[in-house]
């Protein structure tokens, strides 16, 4: 018997692949509309500069449910936990740059209700994104990012320089 089939422990979620090719189309609108909504705010505002990052933020948050997040730095890479209860590994996308991490998930939903004389029926969109400056450059060949009971772990693996490879070697 494996481990994980035991009687009351949590089974592990499959892995969630990592794109390192560029932003999905789902990404790119999701980011257009933060850009589009925040527009909207900076104009409400009567165009005052400086508020650029506020705005963002407020328009992220106005859009997408919210994901708290806790990055770890360790002398040989960065792990990201990110809440992300009710998500399934196919619900969710992550994507890697060498500086930057974008988490993006959708998942749809269906309410039914029935009464003596009618049937309805709602459905809803729950949408995440959320992008992320790491703290160093990582090499996005070298990571994982794996779903247990609503968190996404990621881990990935620090650039290594010249100065470090000789190190080693």
């Amino acid at each position: 018997m494996h481990e994980q089939d035991r009687i009351g422990e949590p089974k592990m979620e499959p892995p969630i692949p990592i794109k390192t090719t560029g932003l999905s189309t789902e990404a790119q609108e999701m980011l257009e509309s933060i850009a589009r909504r925040a527009y909207e705010i900076f104009e409400s505002k009567g165009r005052v500069k400086g508020c650029e990052v506020e705005n963002w933020l407020q328009a992220e948050a106005e859009l997408f449910a919210p994901m708290p997040i806790d990055v770890r730095e360790s002398p040989e890479g960065v792990t990201v936990l990110a809440e992300v209860a009710g998500f399934t590994p196919k619900e969710l996308e992550v994507e890697l740059e060498p500086k930057r991490l974008i988490i993006v998930g959708k998942r749809q939903s269906q309410a039914k209700r029935r009464t003596e004389r009618a049937f309805s029926s709602r459905k809803s969109t729950t949408r995440l994104l959320r992008t992320l400056q790491l703290p160093v450059e990582i090499d996005t060949r070298n990571a994982t990012a794996t779903l247990k009971r609503g968190i996404l772990e990621i881990d990935v693996k620090k650039k290594l320089t010249e100065k470090s490879k000789a190190i080693q070697a």
